[in-house]
């Protein structure tokens, strides 16, 4: 007596049908690294003072110290700095001591106080910009 065939030959998947099918799992697999890469960035704890490009790369339960919302990366703000109201252009975002800060950039970079400051200095806290007139 003949057996009879269990299984059916395996077919060819057509050559274009197949590129779409490994470029599809090709982005699937790039996109679910690049996911995996920055939830691991979220979980690092991030130094004091160190400029980060958006605020969701900060740590959480921090503070901002200012009665307007925190202004976006590059905007032109006027904050108070050494005795003076200077206009500075935001940068990033850091924190210190459970309070956000921006960290920012003089409008006149080339001027030869903004070439004394410390790289702190150029942290600067909610508190510390000028109140809109």
């Amino acid at each position: 007596m003949k057996s009879a065939n269990l299984y059916r030959p395996a077919r060819r998947i057509p050559a274009a049908r197949l590129a779409k099918m490994r470029a599809t799992h090709a982005a699937k697999k790039a996109a679910t690294e690049q996911a995996r890469q920055e939830a691991a960035q979220l979980r690092l704890a991030t130094p004091e003072f160190t400029a980060v490009p958006s605020l969701k790369a900060l740590p959480g339960g921090l503070h901002w110290s200012a009665q307007q919302p925190v202004p976006p990366v590059g905007v032109y703000v006027s904050a108070n700095q050494g005795g003076k109201v200077e206009t500075v252009k935001v940068l990033g975002y850091c924190h210190a001591a459970g309070f956000i800060g921006l960290v920012t950039q003089p409008f006149h970079p080339g001027s030869r106080r903004a070439h004394k400051m410390h790289p702190r200095a150029h942290c600067v806290f909610g508190s510390q910009l000028a109140q809109a007139a």
